[in-house]
């Protein structure tokens, strides 16, 4: 008997508390000290996972990892963008920016499939064909599923629309889970 209480009392006790939290959505750029911060090692894999961009090209969605480097992320500072690509050589397409991003150009050796790059400072670079090069580019990152991508991109000009990638679970638009004063 004392352990059914016991369990009454446990449950009564977490319904209590969980009717205490409530969402609410803050001013862009304001908190608050009271601000539950709760991760999990699956939640954090999310967040670290969240970490890329979305390129449509023809409708279809292509999803990119982005490099961990200053220029994946001066480059995602500037999206959603659509840049309208030029053919090269058969295996690549690319669009000069009007502003310039850091750049750590290195030899790659080997172009794969779904690479996307900077070539200079200011020349964004889709490939569609795997090939072996001299060039130096600094890494932005790859498409994940390329398999259709060359036939998505076709010969000539393209646009390409280029998007942050969001994944479910993860929070926007500045919504945080704050405690709450119960009645």
């Amino acid at each position: 008997m004392k352990k059914l209480l016991v369990c009454v009392l446990i449950i009564a006790g977490a319904i209590t508390l969980s009717s205490c939290m409530k969402e609410v959505e803050e001013p862009a750029g304001e908190t608050t000290e009271h601000t539950i911060v709760n991760t999990t090692e699956s939640e954090q894999s999310t967040a670290e996972d969240s970490r890329g961009m979305t390129v449509i090209i023809n409708g279809e969605e292509f999803f990119v990892t982005s490099e961990d480097n200053e220029t994946a992320k001066a480059f995602s500072n500037m999206l959603p963008v659509t840049l309208n690509m030029s053919e090269l050589h058969g295996n690549e397409k690319y669009y000069y920016l009007d502003t310039s991003l850091p750049s750590h150009p290195q030899s790659i050796g080997t172009i794969h499939k779904g690479d996307i790059m900077l070539y200079g400072d200011d020349c964004i670079v889709i490939f569609y064909k795997d090939f072996d090069t001299d060039y130096k580019y600094t890494r932005i990152g790859h498409i994940d599923n390329a398999e259709s991508l060359e036939k998505q991109l076709g010969n000539g000009n393209i646009d390409v629309v280029v998007k942050k990638k969001h994944k479910q679970g993860t929070i926007q638009n500045n919504k945080e889970l704050h405690l709450g004063r119960c009645p």
